[in-house]
């Protein structure tokens, strides 16, 4: 199924380019057409994306119904909510992953930052354990490089 994939993509790439130059809009249709040929790899990070949005919308809901009622600490909370921001924002980041011109690179890293940023995060503010803070400095400088990888 790639291969035919792979293959309509680059005979619409061969016929784009046999015609006259195109308006803008069209020329980004066109792109989008060729993005069949992408990568499985570099899709496999819209599907990540899917699983992380959705995981980041479950602990939203979490966080707003359940883990506000608790009797824990306010600061607690507030290190849940910050976490649950830049997951979601870097779940909806990871979609334009394949369209890098490092999809790897970028998607490996903006992954593995999430892991150690969020799930750092996360894990301190369900458990109050301090330590695994160790490593979220670690997450959010691999998140800045993902974002830098996306200049490439």
């Amino acid at each position: 199924m790639a291969d035919i994939l792979n293959s309509i993509g680059g005979a619409l790439g061969s016929i784009y380019n046999s015609l006259p130059k195109l308006a803008e809009a069209e020329k980004v249709i066109v792109k989008e057409i060729q993005m069949i040929g992408t990568p499985p790899a570099a899709r496999a990070f819209v599907r990540l994306a899917g699983l992380s949005g959705a995981t980041a919308v479950a602990l939203g809901a979490y966080g707003s119904h359940v883990f506000r009622h608790k009797d824990s600490d306010p600061q607690l909370k507030d290190v849940f909510d910050i976490a649950n921001k830049y997951h979601f924002i870097h779940s909806l980041a990871l979609l334009s992953v394949p369209l890098a011109s490092r999809p790897m690179l970028t998607g490996s890293l903006m992954t593995a930052g999430l892991v150690l940023f969020c799930g750092s995060c996360y894990a301190h503010a369900f458990t109050a354990n301090t330590s695994v803070r160790r490593v979220t400095p670690y997450g959010g400088f691999l998140l800045i490089f993902a974002w830098a990888s996306m200049i490439l």
